[in-house]
């Protein structure tokens, strides 16, 4: 935490209802794009099933969340430094028990992560897909959601359904939705407000629709590659949208406190007592 005792870290938690609509590789990508507009990012995978964001960075972590939390390591020790300058916490199976940890854990995780308030401008947490008591701690925990989804029927249910229960928590959620895969305009459009008016009308939630990313094949091609899409193929469809996004999130900063790293993990031990069952009932 900074000396004057709040932090300027937007803390950026991206989730999804249901697996496969590419949720990582838009975290992955948007890390790398807020870093060409001069901004200082961490990327952290907390995606507890399918923890990949190294894969797609073409990095090889030696050690992982699971060090911090067992002493081994510091935070600092086990940041890799990514394409772009971005600064890469990898995750392992081990960060399940991010909710349920000792004191002496918590405090280990604090100190570490409020080293790098002074370091970082944006941190992107990269959670695991649908509602589990993980994937809700790890999303409710920060400043802003970034949700994403495609035009497929199921993955509008699963956006909403994952609306429905995080509202159910809390209702000044900060969600921006975005639209993947769409095959045109017309289409992503037509999906927000199918989205965004079911919530507001039976959940009383208001969805900011931050964009959309139209189906290019250049997105699977860098994927295969392990490369990211912006870097490797920057002049394409699916790199003008996100840039596009990435220009609109920064501008959309509207000065509210931030709770930065720090703060960031202590609601995140907090959301873990919640009953997930409570919340999915």
């Amino acid at each position: 935490m900074s000396a004057r005792g709040f932090s300027k870290v937007r803390t950026i938690a991206v989730t999804s209802g249901k697996g496969g609509v590419g949720k990582t590789n838009i975290a992955t990508n948007l890390a790398m794009l807020f870093r060409r507009y001069k901004k200082r990012v961490l990327l952290i995978d907390l995606d507890l099933g399918l923890a990949n964001v190294d894969i797609l960075l073409g990095l090889h972590p030696e050690y992982t969340l699971q060090d911090v939390i067992e002493g081994r390591k510091g935070i600092k020790d086990i940041i890799f430094r990514g394409p772009e300058g971005i600064m890469f916490v990898p995750g392992s199976s081990g960060i399940e028990e991010l909710t349920n940890l000792t004191d002496a854990q918590k405090e280990l995780l604090f100190r570490g992560f409020s080293e790098l308030d002074d370091e970082v401008d944006i941190a992107i947490v990269d959670t695991g897909a649908g509602i589990s008591s993980n994937v809700l701690s790890f999303v409710l925990a920060a400043n802003e959601i970034l949700l994403i989804t495609t035009p497929e029927p199921t993955a509008i249910t699963d956006a909403y359904a994952m609306i429905k229960v995080l509202s159910r928590k809390r209702k000044e959620l900060n969600i921006k939705l975005v639209v993947n895969l769409a095959n045109s305009r017309e289409e992503a459009e037509s999906t927000m407000r199918n989205i965004s008016s079911v919530a507001r009308r039976f959940l009383g939630i208001d969805i900011q629709y931050l964009g959309y990313i139209l189906s290019d094949p250049n997105v699977t091609m860098a994927t295969r590659l392990q490369k990211s899409f912006v870097k490797e193929f920057p002049n394409t469809i699916a790199a003008s949208c996100l840039n596009k996004m990435a220009v609109s999130f920064i501008n959309s900063d509207d000065g509210t406190q931030a709770l930065g790293m720090e703060g960031y993990f202590r609601r995140l031990i907090t959301e873990g007592q919640m009953d997930p069952l409570k919340l999915i009932s």
